[in-house]
């Protein structure tokens, strides 16, 4: 997975945190009105604030849906461990020596052990270096959007629900990765690891632009057709399904992840296509 993915990848899948509203839709049919945030899951320092639109599009809501309920991310991390362990063997058996040397002084630089990587399989071994050299960039999930609106729900009494659960993300992730050796992993990583401050810079920046074009190219253009498809356009599909059955209040804000809504098969067009009016909120 291209180094730009994995980055786009933890931040969604990973990291449930909130940002200020700029990438902001309003989608109406008949009596019914959704508020769509898409997010960036971390920021540097004190984060974003929640523009006076998104306030007042929460204050008129009578739920949020998230992709994740926040109470069921209290045993996200065991159940990502589950997965991410390897069932026999280890990581260093299945790469070049020359490669697993190259990733484990790589990884001893952002203070990860040798031993943690080990029992590990490449995808999440992955990640694990990812996620530490975004944190160690400044970037934190306390800082992003989300939070912001779970502060927000829980001030006003409004209750939050999940689109999906911790393990059909698990799943989404695994399911992508399923036809990428172990080798071509550890290698990519290596290739680009040293960009991620430069990445995440212009992630950020297309995102508080409201840049939805540039934040697509991150992912649509880029991503390979079955990654695309386990990441993002399958779960936007169930998304929209579960809101058409579950979703039973008139007014209903989303925050679900920027990339989720860009392209012919984002939760924009897809709302779209059931009919309803969809236009962007301008700050």
């Amino acid at each position: 997975m291209k180094l730009k993915l994995v980055i786009v990848t933890v931040l969604a899948l990973l990291w449930s945190s909130l940002s200020s509203a700029e990438v902001f839709y309003k989608a109406v049919q008949g009596d019914k009105t959704l508020w769509i945030m898409g997010t960036v899951h971390a920021a540097k320092g004190d984060g974003f604030a929640l523009s006076e639109h998104a306030q007042d599009a929460l204050a008129q809501s009578d739920v949020i849906w998230m992709e994740v309920a926040p109470e069921k991310l209290k045993n996200a991390q065991a159940a990502f461990m589950a997965h991410a362990m390897r069932s026999e063997g280890t990581l260093e058996e299945n790469v070049d020596r020359e490669t697993w040397q190259a990733f484990t002084q790589v990884a001893q630089q952002y203070g990860i052990p040798e031993q943690n990587l080990n029992p590990l399989n490449a995808w999440f071994a992955q990640i694990v270096l990812v996620a530490t050299a975004i944190n160690q960039a400044g970037y934190v999930q306390e800082a992003g959007v989300e939070s912001k609106i779970e502060q927000f729900a829980e001030a006003n009494n409004l209750p939050i629900k999940g689109l999906e659960t911790v393990e059909r993300q698990i799943d989404a992730l695994v399911q992508a990765q399923s036809d990428v050796g172990e080798q071509e992993i550890i290698e990519q990583t290596l290739t680009e690891i040293d960009k991620v401050n430069e990445v995440l810079d212009e992630i950020i920046a297309s995102w508080q632009q409201g840049d939805l074009a540039v934040l697509g190219k991150y992912l649509n253009d880029s991503m390979p057709d079955q990654m695309a498809e386990e990441l993002l356009y399958k779960r936007n599909r169930e998304w929209i399904a579960k809101l058409a059955t579950d979703n039973q209040s008139d007014i209903a804000f989303i925050a679900v992840g920027a990339g989720h809504l860009v392209g012919d098969e984002g939760v924009l067009t897809l709302l779209e296509q059931k009919g309803y009016d969809v236009n962007p909120v301008n700050p």
